[in-house]
């Protein structure tokens, strides 16, 4: 027997499947263009308008007009029409009905929202890096900001990709780590009892490396246990020793994840890059870089040729506080301390 033609009654559906149809690629067009939740609505109405539909057509074509009052291709194509419609419902209007609530859902959404608008406004690392900074990520917050402002305002003041909103939580809880050791070592006879030696002079921009050689020796980064402790007398001679922050040197070869090319982990996100010295020249407590072995030699020095991975953190504002950022590599403001006592008549 020949297959019967689509009877009459099949019109209907073969309309509705086309309207269906022609709505989805409309609305979906207008989502991608607009943004709009609306779109999104009638959209996902309209794709299970279309199922339906197809169910509709298919099930008039193959069971009615065939003569039979049920089908598998009348059932199957009802369930799965019926399955999308309730897709449909489930996940826009439960969806929707949730974002309205009041409470911890629309709190933690508001917090994303803000994480996310901060994150769009940071700026490229390559805009922000001030000139002869090599060492430094950009100017971000200070000590004193990173530990009283929230998470989104500590992301709209970081270079782009330098900060994630989980790890904001993490390089704070470092940073009090690290601020809570420099309070009980806060002066060269609390940094000596704890086995602190000084290593170099008041270096410009950075202050003496005092150094403790068992934090030094085991290879480990601890926020909390810094390897080293930076002290100035604020270019007076005869001053005493002012605490102005903390740095770390990890050595490759006494960590096995820390190799010439790989530097240490250290604080959480990007913002602590760690640098390296080459040429190092110490001879009695005075250090200069780029130093030949030979002419250090001749010095009476003692020659480092490579030196790393070091980095400091200013998290002693009472004394000098970096402006620029808690990670910066130079401390313009110590330096203008350091300068304007030694000008003084």
């Amino acid at each position: 027997m020949l297959p019967l033609a689509p009877s009459k009654s099949s019109a209907l559906p073969l309309l509705l499947l086309a309207a269906a149809a022609a709505l989805v690629v409309t609305t979906v067009a207008l989502e991608a263009w607009l943004d709009t939740s609306w779109t999104q609505a009638t959209a996902a109405a309209s794709l299970g308008a279309t199922v339906l539909a197809a169910a509709v057509l298919l099930s008039t074509a193959q069971g009615w007009a065939n003569g039979a009052r049920v089908s598998l291709a009348a059932l199957a194509t009802a369930v799965v029409g019926l399955g999308a419609l309730a897709l449909v419902i489930v996940t826009y209007v439960g969806g929707a009905g949730d974002a309205g609530l009041p409470g911890d859902g629309s709190a933690a959404m508001q917090k994303v929202s803000e994480e996310g608008a901060a994150l769009s406004r940071q700026v490229s690392n390559n805009e922000q890096l001030p000139p002869g900074y090599a060492h430094d990520m950009g100017a971000h917050p200070t000590y004193s900001q990173f530990m009283t402002m929230d998470g989104a305002a500590v992301l709209a003041q970081v270079p782009g990709g330098s900060l994630l909103p989980d790890e904001v939580p993490l390089v704070k809880n470092q940073l009090a780590q690290a601020r809570a050791f420099a309070e009980t070592h806060n002066t060269p006879e609390k940094a000596a009892a704890a086995g602190y030696y000084n290593t170099t002079n008041d270096v410009p921009y950075m202050g003496a490396h005092f150094i403790n050689s068992a934090y030094l020796g085991d290879g480990v980064f601890d926020a909390g246990k810094p390897e080293g402790l930076l002290f100035s007398r604020l270019g007076d001679r005869d001053g005493e020793w002012q605490l102005v922050g903390v740095w770390y040197l990890i050595i490759p070869g006494l960590n096995r994840s820390v190799t010439a090319t790989i530097p240490p982990d250290g604080f959480a996100g990007s913002l602590d890059l760690w640098h390296e010295h080459y040429g190092l020249c110490t001879r009695a407590g005075i250090i200069s870089e780029n130093n030949t072995s030979d002419g250090c030699a001749a010095d009476h020095g003692n020659w480092i040729g490579d030196l790393r991975w070091m980095m400091h953190l200013w998290v002693w504002p009472e004394t000098a506080d970096n402006p620029e950022g808690v990670f910066t590599y130079l401390n313009e403001n110590l330096f203008q301390q350091q300068q304007r006592v030694q000008a003084e008549p």
